[in-house]
């Protein structure tokens, strides 16, 4: 092994130790205040890179792991391949991924949607129209508005009827995840 593929290496194992030990201390540090267990999830309109109008309510009967990402976001780039493979485990089991981009712009979105989905991650896509990254677009935002989110990668797992059945933030919550659809009734386990 070369001494540039070492350095790599270890700088890639830093960082995901890094995202993975925060992960569990995000919610506090951050003031993470979700909406709350056993409440109905805000509906919202978003949007797939194509335009389409997608709303959160059209998968009312299935259960949504709603994803809030960018694409600048490092975090969020870990988390992904574990939720593909969780994804993978479950989409036959009437649960669909919602990955929600947000904080973003159009045109990033799009670049990256068109080259990730379908090849490396294969479930839906949309963009919050509250486009860009400054405080008041923040503050307009799906993301913050309706869901409280002060950063991301941010997840809710909704339940068939609509409802919160709970929320991760930070990188690295495979089993959180895994561990509030089991509560729901859909068994996976951890990739």
């Amino acid at each position: 092994m070369t001494t540039r593929s070492t350095v790599g290496a270890l700088a890639s194992v830093m960082i995901l130790a890094t995202a993975t030990a925060h992960a569990g201390h995000a919610r506090t540090q951050m003031n993470f205040d979700p909406v709350p267990v056993g409440k109905k999830a805000p509906d919202f309109a978003a949007f797939t890179p194509e335009g389409k109008k997608v709303m959160l309510s059209q998968f009312k009967g299935k259960v949504v792991i709603l994803d809030f990402w960018a694409t600048w976001c490092g975090p969020c780039q870990i988390s992904m391949p574990g939720l593909e493979k969780i994804y993978q485990q479950v989409n036959d089991k009437n649960v669909v991924v919602l990955s929600l981009n947000t904080w973003d712009k159009e045109p990033d979105f799009k670049a990256w949607v068109a080259k990730n989905s379908g090849s490396t991650y294969h479930f839906n896509f949309v963009r919050d129209p509250a486009e860009g990254d400054h405080a008041g677009i923040r503050k307009a935002s799906i993301a913050k508005r309706l869901y409280k989110v002060v950063g991301i990668p941010t997840m809710y797992i909704i339940d068939k009827n609509g409802n919160v059945a709970g929320s991760t933030i930070g990188a690295g919550n495979d089993a959180e995840i895994v561990k509030i659809l089991g509560k729901i009734g859909v068994s996976a386990v951890l990739p």
